[in-house]
């Protein structure tokens, strides 16, 4: 695959209409580059697009809405194409392009021609034009493939770090995507990527600890690397929860509740529980379970240890890792003196990594299980 922010090469060639008295206009296409094709049925006025066309072998009949102008949609040399979400407008790329469709980025669905690409729809006005100019000439012209779909992709969100490509893992859904940075919804599918990314990002970090123990053996610089475990496994659970809540915000709301979900911060896990509880019934400290995966709660004292750790996170932060009163208040730990600075130790990021984890894995069931839809998206 390309590097992040690197043209994909579209398909070259040109399309001809080729004009004849006795039987009409014939399409001929010419040229190389492109993988995969489809086809996308024009209104005879060309205003609108009545609905996608899987094309066939030679001497068989196409089935699409009548009467209709059918334009040719080409790959790019990836073969996939380019969509923009109606909804957020974000961009990406995917190798599904018929049948309902679900955002990447906002998981909202629609039907595939409303996620056409804003160059796409360039094209197929061109082509609906070169046509017309056949049409109402009775002469043959023909149309460059130079401007179709993906040659100038909008990898424009500088927030974004990077380009994920992803192929999905869901019941053999097999459906392959890039997008803009980490997490994103399948465009088949409507499941989540983030179950692999997150769990996957967990255990290196849970097999980092036994391998940092051997290989430093300054008790200072290992500490070091357990408090920088504990601050980058709060940070992957609030990426992980941020990503989830689009699927929240895709139901319908009273707008006081949106905002209070669009404000829930997954930095403090104990009380974005109690809120998705409240708001939803479901959180992050228990899966109820189902016939596939057994039900889990975190006991009370990990609840308690998981409190404590989030606020160590917080001074380790915010105030160089001292104890201040805000820490002792709000963290009940009775094991340090205001003005201390603490230190983390193995077992306590491992278990805390493991706690994580665990939450995170509750929020993804939950999330799954509360809002699958039919056919067995989430």
């Amino acid at each position: 695959m390309s590097e992040f922010k690197d043209k994909i090469p579209a398909a070259g060639g040109r399309i001809d209409f080729i004009y004849d008295p006795q039987r009409g206009i014939a399409t001929q296409i010419s040229g190389s580059g492109f993988w995969a094709m489809y086809c996308v049925a024009l209104s005879m006025d060309g205003r609108h697009l009545l609905e996608s066309v899987v094309p066939v072998g030679m001497g068989a009949t196409m089935v699409y809405a009548q009467p209709s102008v059918l334009a040719y949609m080409q790959s790019d040399e990836q073969g996939m194409w380019g969509r923009n979400c109606p909804y957020c407008q974000k961009y990406f790329r995917t190798k599904h392009i018929m049948g309902a469709t679900y955002c990447p980025y906002c998981s909202q669905a629609a039907p595939d021609l409303g996620f056409i690409s804003k160059e796409q729809r360039n094209y197929l006005t061109a082509f609906y034009d070169a046509f017309a100019r056949a049409f109402l000439n009775k002469e043959s012209t023909s149309l460059a493939i130079e401007a179709i779909t993906d040659n100038l992709p909008a990898w424009h969100y500088s927030e974004e770090k990077q380009q994920r490509h992803f192929i999905c893992q869901i019941d053999g859904c097999d459906t392959e995507t890039d997008i803009l940075g980490e997490y994103g919804f399948c465009p088949r599918c409507g499941h989540t990527n983030a179950r692999t990314l997150f769990c996957d990002w967990m255990d290196r970090e849970l097999a980092r600890i036994d391998t940092v123990k051997e290989a430093i053996g300054d008790r200072q610089e290992r500490e070091a690397v357990w408090e920088k475990m504990t601050i980058n496994a709060v940070s992957r659970l609030e990426a992980l929860g941020r990503h989830l809540r689009r699927k929240l915000l895709s139901y319908p709301l009273t707008r006081p509740r949106r905002r209070q979900i669009e404000r829930l911060s997954f930095q403090q896990p104990v009380a974005a529980d109690e809120s998705l509880k409240m708001w939803f019934g479901i959180g992050l400290i228990e899966w109820i379970g189902n016939h596939a995966r057994p039900p889990r709660k975190l006991q009370d004292a990990e609840i308690f240890f998981i409190k404590k750790m989030v606020q160590r996170r917080h001074i380790l932060i915010h105030n160089g890792g001292i104890v201040d009163q805000d820490y002792l208040d709000l963290s009940g730990d009775d094991t340090v003196r205001l003005d201390e600075r603490i230190s983390i130790r193995s077992r306590e990021a491992k278990r805390f990594l493991q706690n994580v984890r665990e939450m995170g894995l509750n929020l993804l069931d939950n999330i799954e299980e509360a809002f699958t839809i039919e056919g067995g998206q989430a």
